[in-house]
């Protein structure tokens, strides 16, 4: 290719960096920092419940002796680690129960790797509250610049995790703003993001999702401390002939990418980021909703159901890839189990996604008398009215006769449109499920108010339970 034709490619990586770095750039407006604030509760909620997740326990024991000493909090245990190690355990448990919000935007999970990037270094560095919360929507617009650069289905069908693959700039990104770099040094912290850049969607129901959203978190702070230290990389990385752009899809448009951080704040649009109302993938969500209404409306008893059948949109099941799922990870990606979760339980709760829920003999039975579907048109009623034409319907046959429910879309979904109290309601479930004995409300007070508060207080004291309990389970041993 001709050098004449590469410099006409839009500077993506300078004009990413740029937006990072400049205050004047970031959308500091009260419905922003609002819906920042929100996503931090949610993000905190989920980790907090992942305290005694197996994965997070086996990763802590893999880290112990290798994380240096440093300033910045692990949630799971209040232990004082290095922030590349907080980043990672941190980012791991805050995706380890899939209940962590997403970004239709980006097609992933942007708190379960910005959160815990900007948080491990923002107590390294002593940042201000506000200074989080500017540093979180510098990275999810920069975040969603790459996502939107890219052709994001194409990019899904072959196997990349968007959460990781795109989320690991925003880390970047918010890791260089908290450590004041300019736009040259963040340009290649972000290039060096583009060579960390990975994770594959064939781990999807093990342990290794929630790892790739830690990796990217600690990714992205490792590239920002080594481009404050000088290190460089290609200043056209993401837009480059052999960069990320033309790595990860086949037709990119770099100019979406600019557009993406040029124009409104994508934080503030109206389908920017979708609260999670059940702990398991999204893409199950409506088929829930549609089971429970049956189970409550029509007195379905999970018992005498002897054929369920389940129909979502084209690639709906694009992301439930475990068919016959075994355990609590592969259950948190299989329709099949969330619909007979849904119809034992009468509600799917962090509960309901243990091994020994997902193994149940009835849950099983269920599953094996689930077929799957994918159409354009419903088999009930018109076209989906949705922009993005999601819906679920679920059919179910009964000696009584066959039941079906369609939905098309969630009331709850919206982080932007949940109630106060509904934020909090998640979280002080999230609190109960972790059994650390934090004081919830303490916390919810302190975060709502993060940015005119020390930020991290509120970390360190909810952190002091969990470490005087571990420091009690080590003297009785």
């Amino acid at each position: 290719m001709s050098s004449a034709s590469t410099s006409n490619r839009p500077p993506v990586t300078r004009v990413l960096a740029d937006h990072a770095c400049a205050a004047h750039r970031i959308d500091a407006s009260r419905a922003a920092l609002d819906i920042a604030c929100r996503s931090l509760i949610d993000t905190l909620g989920v980790t907090i419940a992942a305290a005694g997740d197996e994965a997070v326990h086996i990763l802590r024991r893999a880290s112990a002796g290798t994380t240096a000493g440093g300033r910045s909090t692990l949630l799971a245990d209040g232990s004082q680690v290095d922030a590349r190690s907080a980043a990672l355990i941190n980012g791991t448990a805050a995706h380890a129960l899939d209940f962590d919000h997403g970004a239709s935007a980006m097609h992933g999970h942007p708190g379960a790797v910005l959160w815990p990037a900007v948080l491990a270094v923002g107590e390294e560095v002593g940042a201000s509250g506000r200074e989080l919360l500017e540093a979180f929507i510098a990275g999810f617009t920069v975040a969603v610049g790459i996502a939107k650069g890219l052709d994001l289905a194409e990019h899904y069908v072959r196997g990349w995790h968007a959460t990781s693959t795109t989320a690991v700039f925003g880390a970047a990104a918010a890791a260089a703003r908290l450590m004041g770099l300019d736009a040259e040094r963040t340009a290649h912290a972000l290039g060096l993001a583009g060579s960390m850049a990975s994770g594959s969607r064939q781990n999807f129901g093990t342990m290794t999702k929630p790892l790739h959203s830690g990796k990217a978190a600690r990714d992205g702070v490792l590239a920002a401390r080594l481009a404050a230290r000088g290190f460089t990389a290609d200043p056209t990385m993401i837009e480059g002939p052999l960069g990320f752009f033309a790595l990860y899809c086949e037709q990119p448009d770099p100019a979406r990418a600019i557009a993406a951080v040029s124009g409104p704040a994508p934080i503030t649009a109206d389908y920017s980021i979708g609260a999670k109302s059940y702990p398991c993938c999204y893409s199950a969500h409506r088929a829930i909703a549609a089971a429970l209404m049956l189970r409550q409306e029509e007195g379905i008893d999970a018992a005498e159901v002897e054929r369920v059948r389940i129909t979502l949109e084209p690639r709906g099941f694009e992301s439930l890839i475990q068919h016959r799922p075994t355990n609590s990870h592969e259950g948190k990606f299989s329709g099949e189990y969330a619909v007979a979760a849904a119809l034992l339980d009468g509600a799917v709760r962090l509960g309901s996604f243990s091994d020994a829920a997902v193994r149940r003999p009835e849950a099983q039975r269920l599953i094996e008398r689930t077929e799957v579907d994918e159409r354009a048109q419903p088999p009930i009623g018109g076209p989906p009215p949705t922009e993005r034409k999601f819906y679920a319907v679920v059919e179910l046959h009964t000696p009584r006769g066959k039941f079906v429910r369609r939905v098309d879309g969630l009331e709850s979904d919206r982080l932007a449109r949940l109630d106060r109290a509904q934020v909090e309601a998640k979280f002080r479930d999230c609190v109960a499920f972790s059994g650390t004995g934090f004081d919830a409300d303490a916390l919810l007070s302190a975060l709502w108010n993060i940015d005119s508060a020390a930020p991290f207080d509120a970390l360190r004291t909810m952190a002091a339970p969990a470490s005087a309990r571990a420091a009690g389970s080590r003297s009785r041993s």
